[in-house]
């Protein structure tokens, strides 16, 4: 199939977003953590999330233009805090699950359990593998679609020991993370190749 730009504007609404949404790739996958001010522990999956620089470590966050019902973006604005965990496998089906428009706090509807570390003010997701505490630096309002994009500093980091490589590398396979594709797609890592850093004079090698 091919289609222009013209013709991807006239695909029906919700066969567009799953294209789209899936043709970028596998994605990370967190479960974005945020409490309100009046302590209201709030869950939800993402895969929008992006590595914007090592020093400062910095990642950015896409949010979805807001509508009445979303609490992350608000928690955040309130708060300054926020949490991203790595979805295990076997626990996919709870986290697209808090995707749902809840009442009550998703870890309570879907069984998550909140863990507070270190002073940190928006909750962790208990047994999660990696761990991520970010404090809100500055949003930017993207225009043409009416979405913000995040930028978050890393305060608190957590990856198991088993999973970090000599060099620093966190080998996310190991650790038991799943991908995100497209809405609703989740899918586990089969294998790992790292090669040397790339040079002119020849083909890197397997590391």
């Amino acid at each position: 199939m091919k289609w222009t730009s013209e013709e991807i504007a006239g695909l029906e609404r919700f066969y567009r977003g799953n294209l789209i949404n899936s043709i970028t790739g596998f994605k990370s996958l967190n479960l974005l953590g945020t409490i309100s001010r009046e302590g209201k522990a709030n869950l939800a999956i993402f895969t929008q999330v992006l590595h914007l620089g090592a020093d400062p470590a910095l990642l950015g966050i896409l949010f979805r233009p807001q509508v009445p019902g979303m609490h992350s973006l608000p928690n955040i604005r309130e708060t300054g805090s926020l949490t991203l965990n790595h979805v295990l496998q076997g626990e996919e089906q709870k986290a697209h699950w808090t995707s749902a428009r809840w009442e009550e706090s998703e870890f309570d509807a879907v069984g998550f359990e909140p863990e507070f570390l270190d002073g940190h003010s928006a909750p962790f997701v208990k047994g999660a593998r990696i761990r991520m505490g970010l404090s809100a630096e500055q949003e930017i309002p993207i225009e043409i679609n009416g979405t913000t994009l995040l930028i978050a500093r890393l305060q608190i980091l957590e990856v198991p020991d088993g999973c970090l490589q000599a060099d620093g590398f966190a080998d996310l396979i190991r650790a038991g993370s799943l991908a995100g594709m497209g809405l609703d797609g989740y899918a586990a890592g089969a294998d790992l190749k790292r090669f040397a850093y790339a040079r002119p004079s020849g083909r890197p090698e397997l590391i």
